[in-house]
């Protein structure tokens, strides 16, 4: 029982976080950013505005 317990209680703690984020529709705002592209230069979503844009995240190890 006490393990059916501490399962409910993970499960809650691990689903809480991922409700409170915020919705994103198409065409909404989002904030301004920058990163480095492959070339080592600063890029911000802002040197973009007025164009649709399509963001890729990726990761490898």
């Amino acid at each position: 029982m006490k393990a059916l317990i501490l399962l409910t209680i993970i499960m809650f703690l691990l689903v809480m976080p991922a409700l409170s984020q915020p919705t994103y529709n198409v065409g909404d705002p989002v904030a301004d950013f920058t990163l480095f592209n492959s070339d080592n230069e600063e890029v911000s979503l802002s040197d973009y505005s007025d164009q649709i844009i399509c963001l890729v995240f990726w990761t490898s190890t």
